[in-house]
């Protein structure tokens, strides 16, 4: 190859080089690079203004590990000696601390750049801020144990499914009626403890819920442990964020088997005496037909 060549694909190098540091001082995530042994080479300016530590003082292997959480710097390392050695796609979750004091969540993320042989030459690296994210979970989270505590005191039975409807949460009362397990009624598991009758057309409805989003309510059997059926009224709602999007769903199944009999009884009672007026009603007009006839006889 002559030296014309090797000016070209130098030249080519060096604005490829440029395009990424161009790139990397762009977006908003932190960037950098390290050596294919892990040598940190490279911080973009987004890095310096979080950590407050420029270029010079970020090199090496051991100073951006210094400034992750101490619960999160075994774990961090251990994942990227597993990359380093491996070549495999790194990610992860962990803390870093700012120049502020305090620590934020970050998504960091890295890919190998390979050259010609395979041979990986140097790692790209990025880390996304996913402190909102985090904070949001946790509100899920400490929303979810409060729903959960409330679910095991009261005496119905609930349950908490994801948006799609999977659930993955019941209360105390459920299995102490049922006699299942997480395992066995988690997801749509559920279905096996309702009356064959009506499963095919609760499963339509509370699907169709689910896909509108709006909230669901039905009444039907449920098998106890002891095979047993008894009627509940059930309902849904779903539990949106700040903008109107399904975080969960928290569904309740109240016995109404005694209320379902008395309406019952009251309905039985009302045929019976619509039953017995038209009979008396009958017996009334065949008397008077009868009279009639004897007074047209008379």
């Amino acid at each position: 190859m002559d030296d014309a060549a090797h000016a070209a694909i130098s030249h080519s190098a060096d604005q490829e080089n440029a395009q990424f540091l161009f790139l990397a001082e762009v977006i908003p995530q932190l960037v950098w690079i390290t050596d294919p042994e892990g040598y940190h080479t490279y911080f973009n300016q987004h890095w310096i203004d979080f950590t407050g530590y420029d270029v010079e003082a970020s090199k090496g292997t051991e100073m951006w590990n210094n400034l992750l959480h101490p619960d999160d710097r075994q774990r961090a390392r251990d994942r990227w000696s597993h990359s380093l050695r491996t070549g495999e796609f790194y990610e992860i979750e962990y803390r870093f601390l700012s120049k502020q004091g305090g620590y934020r969540w970050f998504l960091g993320q890295a890919l190998p750049q390979r050259n010609a042989e395979g041979t990986i030459v140097r790692w790209f690296g990025t880390c996304t801020d996913i402190q909102g994210q985090k904070e949001k979970e946790e509100q899920l989270r400490q929303r979810e144990q409060e729903l959960t505590t409330l679910a095991n005191a009261i005496p119905q039975m609930a349950w908490m499914a994801e948006p799609n409807g999977h659930i993955f949460w019941y209360n105390e009362r459920w299995y102490e009626y049922t006699g299942t397990t997480l395992e066995q009624m988690q997801g749509w598991g559920w279905q096996t403890v309702m009356h064959a009758n009506y499963v095919d057309g609760i499963t339509e409805r509370l699907s169709r819920a689910f896909e509108s989003e709006d909230s669901w309510q039905d009444t039907f059997p449920i098998r106890s442990k002891e095979g047993e059926y008894r009627w509940f009224l059930s309902r849904a709602v779903p539990l949106r964020d700040e903008n109107g999007k399904v975080l969960r769903w928290f569904g309740t199944n109240t016995d109404v088997t005694e209320q379902k009999q008395l309406q019952e009884q009251v309905e039985r009672s009302y045929s019976d005496l619509e039953a017995k007026i038209t009979f008396r009603t009958l017996e009334l007009e065949h008397q008077v037909q009868e009279l009639r006839q004897r007074l047209g006889e008379a």
